[in-house]
C-alpha cells in the first residue's frame, strides 16, 4: 500500500508540473499575430527613420549651396566695392594733380560769383555788336526809383542797381566773344554813339577792350530810348555787324520817324507816350531800320515795371532774326 501511495503522488505531481506549461491553440495564435504587428511596426519605424534622414541630409546640402551662393555673392560685391574705391582715388588724384582753373577773360573784371553761361545763349559771330539801351528807365525796375533817380546827381544815375547790371551784361558779353571775332558797342538814348572811336576792336585786344570798359563807365543813363537811332547807328559800321546783341529793358519811347505817321501816337500828350505808342514806334524802327535779313539778333531784356508788350515784340524780332530773346533771372550777371 506505501509503494501504491508513493506511485500515485509520483504520477500526480508529475503531472501537475507539466500542467502550467500546456499551450491552447487561441493563445499560440494570437501570440503570432502580435509578433507579426511587431515586425510590421519596427518596419515602418526603421521606413520613418530613413526619411528623416534623407530630409536632413537634403536640408545640409541644401544649406550648403544657399552658404557657398552667399559666399559668393558676398566676394563679388566686396570685389566690385574695392574697384570703385580704387576708381574713385584715382579720379581723386587725377583731379588733385589738375592745375587751377584760370580765368579766360582777356581784361581783368571783379568777380561777382556769376554763372559762365546763359542757357541757350552763346556769344559767336565774326563782327559782334552789343546795341545797349543807356535810357533813364535803365537805372531801376520800379517807376517810382526811376523818377526819383532823375532828380539826382550824375553820379547816383550811374550807380543805379539796374544800370550796373547792364553794364556787367556787356561785359559778361564781350568777354565771351569767339577769339577771332571783333566786337563793337553801340551806346542809344535819345541820340546813338559807337565806343571805341565807332571802329572795331579785336576781342583778345587787351587795351582796346579796356578802353571800351572805361567808356562804359562814363556813360550817363538819361534820356529817352531811341531805339531806331541805335539801329541807324549800327547800319553805318562798316563792315556790317554778323550778330548783334541788344541790352534793353523795355519798348522805345521816342522815334527817328515823325510821330505823326503813327496813329497810336496821334493823341499822345507832350511828354507822354501810351503802350500802344510805343508798339508803333518799335514796328517803325525794325521797318526803317533793322538790319536786313542773315544778321542774328539776340535780346537779352531786363526787367521793367509797366511794360507787358515789350517780351512779346522783341520775342517776334529775335525769332525772325534766328536769335534768341532772355530774361535773365535775378542776380545774374
Amino acid at each position: 500500500m506505501a509503494c501504491g501511495l508513493g506511485a500515485a503522488v509520483l504520477l500526480f505531481l508529475v503531472v501537475k508540473h507539466h500542467g502550467g506549461a500546456a499551450v491552447e491553440p487561441e493563445d499560440a495564435a494570437r501570440a503570432a499575430t502580435d509578433a507579426q504587428v511587431l515586425v510590421a511596426l519596427r518596419e515602418e519605424a526603421d521606413a520613418l527613420a530613413k526619411q528623416v534622414e534623407q530630409a536632413e541630409r537634403r536640408n545640409r546640402e541644401r544649406e550648403e549651396r544657399e552658404r557657398k551662393a552667399s559666399t559668393a555673392r558676398l566676394a563679388d560685391l566686396e570685389d566690385k566695392i574695392g574697384k570703385e574705391r580704387a576708381r574713385a582715388a584715382a579720379l581723386r588724384a587725377e583731379v588733385e594733380a589738375m592745375p587751377p582753373l584760370q580765368a579766360d577773360d582777356v581784361v581783368a573784371t571783379e568777380p561777382v560769383d556769376e554763372e559762365d553761361y546763359l542757357l541757350g545763349l552763346k556769344v559767336e559771330g565774326q563782327r559782334i555788336v552789343v546795341l545797349l539801351d543807356r535810357s533813364a528807365s535803365m537805372t531801376d525796375e520800379q517807376l517810382i526809383d526811376i523818377i526819383v533817380r532823375k532828380a539826382r546827381s550824375d553820379s547816383e544815375k550811374r550807380q543805379g542797381p539796374k544800370w550796373q547790371r547792364a553794364l556787367r551784361t556787356v561785359r559778361w558779353l564781350l568777354l565771351r566773344a569767339p577769339e577771332d571775332a571783333q566786337v563793337a558797342v553801340v551806346a542809344f538814348g535819345d541820340k546813338a554813339e559807337t565806343l571805341h572811336g565807332g571802329v572795331w576792336a579785336d576781342s583778345r585786344d587787351r587795351a582796346a577792350l579796356q578802353g571800351i570798359f572805361d567808356e562804359l563807365e562814363r556813360l550817363l543813363p538819361t534820356g529817352a530810348t531811341n531805339l531806331e537811332a541805335g539801329l541807324v547807328e549800327l547800319g553805318g559800321l562798316s563792315p556790317h555787324a554778323t550778330d548783334i546783341y541788344v541790352v534793353t529793358d523795355g519798348l522805345p519811347t521816342r522815334s527817328v520817324s515823325s510821330l505823326g505817321l503813327l496813329s497810336p501816337c496821334a493823341g499822345n500828350a507832350q511828354g507822354k507816350v501810351s503802350g500802344a505808342c510805343r508798339k508803333a514806334m518799335f514796328y517803325a524802327s525794325l521797318r526803317n531800320s533793322a538790319p536786313p535779313p542773315g544778321r542774328k539778333v539776340s535780346v537779352v531784356l531786363l526787367p521793367l515795371e509797366g511794360d507787358p508788350e515789350a517780351a512779346p515784340a522783341y520775342w517776334n524780332w529775335t525769332a525772325q532774326a534766328g536769335g534768341l530773346l532772355i530774361t535773365p533771372a535775378q542776380g545774374w550777371p
